[in-house]
């Protein structure tokens, strides 16, 4: 005798074998299934009938896994467009905000030279290029398919560069006495440049491998 609820059941663990694991949807699925098994009880089906004929509607689990990842995909593109378009506002203003430093505030120490002030103008200029390089060489970098040796590489390169700023600022910085001047160039150079190598690095790995799968999936 067919039992609608072991049906249920069944159809459930269908759905999870197919990797729809995330309660909500799988929730919505079968409120949409008994709602359409409650359209089908009145055309005088039997039980067994309806249900398949939900079923059938609703669409089979692999089909529906694969609208599932189609979704969460263009999610997570749009997610990644906005990290994106994020860091690069981010990285131009703070290049901006650096040069306006240089050019309006750097200009009235009396100890700074207009040498010091240009080479703390290459410094910006070579963080904004780094940071930007990564993006825009992106194809030069190697392709990291797994989402976790991305993070570690991430997270890693960030570690070395805040212990790299703790060794100047506790170590190197006291143990030399820098006019003004020179004390701005050497915190450009020696900080913020090699912030850009990393972010630069960042984003072209990640920009290499987003582009390597949405290659792949077209």
């Amino acid at each position: 005798m067919f039992d609608l609820e072991q049906s249920i059941a069944d159809w459930r663990k269908q759905m999870l074998a197919a990797g729809i694991k995330s309660p909500v949807p799988l929730e919505e699925l079968e409120i949409h299934l008994r709602e359409e098994i409650e359209r089908q009880v009145k055309s005088g089906l039997s039980e067994q009938e309806f249900f398949n004929s939900a079923v059938q509607k609703i669409g089979q689990a692999h089909m529906i896994q694969n609208e599932f990842k189609k979704v969460e995909a263009t999610k997570e593109d749009r997610n990644w467009k906005f990290v994106e378009n994020l860091f690069a506002v981010v990285t131009s203003l703070f290049s901006l905000f650096l040069c306006g430093m240089v050019i309006f505030k750097m200009g009235s120490f009396s100890e700074a030279t207009s040498s010091q002030q240009t080479s703390c103008l290459v410094g910006i200029g070579t963080f904004a290029l780094l940071a930007w390089g990564g993006r825009l060489s992106c194809r030069m970098f190697p392709v990291v398919r797994a989402r976790q040796i991305r993070d570690a590489i991430c997270v890693s390169g960030g570690a070395l560069l805040m212990l790299w700023w703790m060794v100047f600022v506790h170590i190197i910085l006291p143990r030399h006495d820098f006019t003004t001047g020179k004390l701005l160039v050497t915190i450009l150079w020696v900080m913020i440049v090699p912030c850009g190598i990393f972010l630069g690095l960042s984003w072209g790995i990640e920009a290499a491998a987003r582009k390597k799968v949405a290659m792949t999936g077209s």
